[in-house]
């Protein structure tokens, strides 16, 4: 930890990951020149990508809690996205708890890895899905792979009971 930083009087301490930051240990934006938060990720630059974005869940309260995660975003593994079902192949069922259902898909898009600032778009992490993935896909489960989605993402879900009541302090206890 580093210690003696001064801010409004007063001294905390600051994360080994908050020192990096403020050292500039991941460089500098090539495209905005600020401090990268991470190597191969600008917060600022993915932040105004992440505002671009047209998506909605259908409620308020979890798009303006992503929108808000999204926005303090200071690498790709503290990156929430909504993920419309439609981008979703071979779903099934695995178990029922006592809050929940839990299932695995293929999602197709994969997890944004970085930012690509030529392009303007998002890098992400994807897997070439097995073939065993079309001939499994055909045995009850909702939405099989087509013959022309060769890459994906396995994943496991978890579908929340009742979630119609979600609210934004459900959402703040979930993410601490």
């Amino acid at each position: 930890m580093a210690k003696g930083i001064e801010k409004s009087n007063e001294t905390y301490d600051k994360s080994y990951y908050e020192t990096a930051i403020s050292n500039n240990e991941f460089g500098s934006c090539y495209k905005c020149g600020y401090s990268q938060t991470d190597d191969d990720w600008c917060q600022r630059c993915s932040s105004d990508l992440f505002k671009l974005c047209e998506w909605t869940s259908g409620n308020l309260i979890i798009d303006k809690f992503i929108e808000k995660a999204q926005s303090k975003a200071r690498n790709h593994g503290e990156v929430i996205e909504w993920i419309p079902y439609k981008r979703l192949r071979n779903i099934k069922y695995l178990t029922q708890g006592g809050f929940s259902t839990i299932y695995k898909a293929i999602w197709l898009d994969g997890y944004i890895i970085r930012l690509d600032h030529n392009k303007q778009k998002w890098v992400r992490k994807l897997e070439k899905v097995d073939c065993l993935d079309y001939i499994n896909g055909k045995n009850n489960i909702d939405l099989p792979l087509e013959e022309g989605e060769k890459y994906g993402l396995h994943v496991i879900l978890k579908s929340l009971n009742n979630s119609s009541n979600i609210n934004e302090d459900f959402l703040n206890e979930v993410s601490n």
